[in-house]
């Protein structure tokens, strides 16, 4: 009995309390006119010093009027709002519904937050749900920053705002344009989705959907993006990417040109830090020097770059690799180039070709003077083919190590040591193939015009041997090592993606 009283109590309570904080009282009027009207309910005209109070909201006007028990109210001239202390709302015009706690204020809206201000011509406020909405092109102004869109919504309590058509947000650090936006001021952070761009300093970003926290410069974009920075240029289906550290990850047809390290990368995964250099690009990479067509291409499975503490790159291009240059191709395993002495290493069993010519190998080292090829060492079971001025038969050396000199990206010379042995073909001037000469020395040196062998010397305990060709034994036509693999040559298309 005793609990069903105590029960009986608190339910009174709860009905009386939730009465008392929906029911309008008024707290001050100069003059009061009450009508009462025949459905029993009462108008109040209210003027001078008007003040009303509903639970935590207290509203002050120059005049109102009061339907009751309707529990709703117009107010007139120096309206104010005031929320629970935090929220203040001003405007000239007020349509009041006190059951739903809404209201419709107009004429110089002003919202002010203690972290904000908007202003606009027409507000609907959600008192329940602490939502201003508004449909007239409208600011919101936070320290430095002004949010203006065509429409948008400013929960108070959570502190969001959701913004709609032609957005605009400038700070005096950045400018954001897109057509949604969402914004949190307490965290400074923003949601966007539609075609947005992103100015900060000097740099442009564009993107379809993304996510910027302006405090520690972070981008988090998807659906198709781009950075851009004088020499530095960055795209990808989605990005997380830093502007203060200018480092992040690209994921899927993703690009990096950057004009000041003098490289362009496209990959599906590119990890990169601009500033000291740092790369991880997975499967397929594409590497190349720079952004026009007279340069360096290159291809793997993998691409790591470091620099060191001098400032100097180390590039790592590893599995399935191949290179391309307008003079010069090649395959290896791996592909090692280096900063410091511009030296490009490639092993192991690398195969290289070079106009009419082909080298392989255990291992080479390439160098280059002004990304131009300058010299090559070939080391271990080197073996050179040339195509013949009948272009069908090859000439063919073999030896254990080869060291080459090239001129403007061309074959100058050759020396071929180590057990040197060298088949040279004797062509009529009919372009047909007569006899073939055999030579076995100590070292073979070879001098090029055009691509074409010029001069073959031969040195140091030379061997020679000619034969008819329509006599000649296999052993006097080819050597071992010197299969013609040109139909693997590199060719651009092959070391040029289809990113773009």
């Amino acid at each position: 009995m005793m609990r069903a009283f105590l029960f009986g109590w608190a339910l009174l309570f709860v009905c009386t309390s939730v009465e008392a904080q929906t029911k309008i009282r008024i707290l001050s009027s100069d003059i009061t006119d009450i009508v009462k009207q025949k459905d029993g309910s009462r108008i109040y005209y209210l003027r001078g010093n008007v003040g009303l109070q509903q639970d935590v909201a207290v509203m002050t006007c120059d005049s109102a009027v009061l339907i009751q028990p309707q529990n709703e109210f117009k107010a007139f001239k120096n309206v104010r709002i005031v929320q629970a202390d935090t929220t203040i709302i001003t405007g000239n015009r007020l349509d009041y519904d006190g059951e739903s706690r809404t209201f419709t204020i107009s004429q110089n809206v002003q919202l002010t937050t203690p972290s904000s201000q908007l202003n606009t011509k027409q507000l609907f406020y959600d008192r329940k749900s602490a939502t201003a909405y508004y449909t007239v092109r409208s600011t919101l102004v936070r320290k430095s920053l002004e949010l203006t869109a065509d429409r948008g919504s400013y929960n108070t309590d959570y502190e969001t705002v959701w913004l709609r058509g032609n957005v605009e947000a400038l700070d005096s650090t950045y400018s954001l344009y897109t057509d949604t936006l969402l914004y949190f001021p307490n965290t400074n952070r923003y949601e966007f989705a539609g075609p947005s761009t992103l100015l900060r300093d000097s740099t442009t970003i564009l993107c379809s959907i993304g996510e910027y926290l302006a405090e520690s410069a972070q981008l988090n974009l998807g659906q198709g993006a781009s950075i851009s920075a004088p020499g530095n240029y960055i795209e990808s289906d989605s990005i997380s990417y830093n502007l203060k550290s200018e480092a992040g990850r690209l994921f899927g047809n993703a690009l990096v040109a950057d004009t000041a390290q003098g490289l362009v990368l496209e990959s599906e995964f590119i990890d990169y830090t601009k500033e000291p250099n740092f790369v991880d690009a997975h499967f397929p990479v594409y590497y190349r020097q720079r952004m026009d067509e007279d340069t360096l291409y290159a291809k793997g499975d993998t691409l790591h770059i470091r620099t060191d503490s001098m400032g100097y790159r180390k590039v790592d291009l590893q599995h399935n690799t191949s290179f391309y240059s307008t003079d010069f191709q090649g395959r290896s395993e791996f592909f090692n180039y280096t900063e410091t002495n511009e030296e490009l290493t490639l092993y192991p069993s690398p195969r290289m070709w070079s106009e009419n010519s082909q080298f392989t190998c255990d291992s080479a080292v390439l160098s280059l003077l002004d990304e131009a090829l300058d010299s090559l060492f070939l080391m271990g079971n080197t073996a050179i083919v040339s195509l013949t001025d009948d272009s069908i038969h090859f000439d063919q050396a073999v030896g254990k190590e080869l060291e080459g000199k090239f001129m403007d990206n061309a074959i100058h010379s050759l020396e071929l040591r180590g057990n040197a042995q060298n088949i040279t073909h004797s062509i009529n001037d009919d372009q047909v193939v007569e006899g073939v000469n055999k030579t076995a020395c100590a070292y073979i040196s070879i001098s090029f015009e055009e691509g074409n062998v010029r001069k073959i010397n031969a040195n140091k305990g030379v061997e020679a041997s000619y034969a008819p060709w329509d006599s000649a034994s296999e052993e006097m036509k080819s050597l071992p090592g010197c299969t013609p693999l040109f139909e693997q040559r590199t060719s651009k298309i092959q070391t040029r993606p289809t990113l773009q």
